[in-house]
């Protein structure tokens, strides 16, 4: 019997010592690639990232890149950070795309048609928003329209007192430290049932 628990004890152990283990890493603006992103983590990461540019913009005056993904028990935190300044005519074509994002949810015969929502006051600087707290996960675009820049994030349960660029959170930091987090908003899911059950876009 002592021989079982201390094994039980040891599963348990190895198991959560894979935690917050990092699965991937880069800050190489050439390792863009949102298709492997998400083809490897979109169901953990409860989005295809339609905010993100499928490629990076060929007529981009400057490019940042930061990408870092960590395993823990039950999902993968997140944070992907894309700078790009363009163009005006590249950006002003990324705003068209942006404003026009949209996912259609179905479940047993209905369908629901989610829409970006474009935010002046949240943040910053302007925001387009494709989740806003759902999950505890973030996904936002902001806007310099004067330097003609564009930042695209995805967060999972990001931490105000450590993340690194303070001036992407939420004015209101409070946000990120609310717990019920299923009745934020995403374009990903809806419910058609009045918030018991919750249906991915990708269902």
């Amino acid at each position: 019997m002592k021989k079982s628990i201390l094994l039980l004890i040891a599963a348990v152990f190895l198991l959560l010592s894979g935690c917050g283990q990092t699965v991937y890493q880069t800050n190489d603006v050439t390792a863009y690639d949102k298709a492997f992103l998400v083809g490897n983590w979109h169901a953990d990461l409860d989005s295809d990232l339609s905010l993100f540019p499928d490629e990076l913009p060929a007529a981009a005056e400057s490019v940042t890149y930061s990408a870092l993904l960590k395993v823990n028990l039950f999902d993968i935190d997140a944070t992907i950070i894309l700078d790009c300044v363009l163009d005006e005519e590249t950006f002003d074509s990324e705003i068209a795309r942006l404003s026009g994002l949209s996912k259609v949810i179905r479940d047993r015969g209905e369908t629901y048609t989610n829409r970006v929502i474009y935010d002046e006051t949240s943040y910053r600087a302007p925001a387009y928003i494709t989740i806003d707290g759902f999950g505890n996960t973030y996904e936002y675009a902001l806007l310099d329209r004067a330097g003609h820049e564009i930042t695209y994030l995805y967060l999972s349960y990001p931490y105000p007192d450590t993340f690194p660029y303070p001036d992407y959170l939420k004015r209101d930091l409070s946000v990120y430290e609310e717990e019920n987090t299923l009745h934020a908003w995403s374009m990903y899911n809806h419910s058609f049932d009045g918030d018991r059950t919750w249906v991915e876009f990708d269902d």
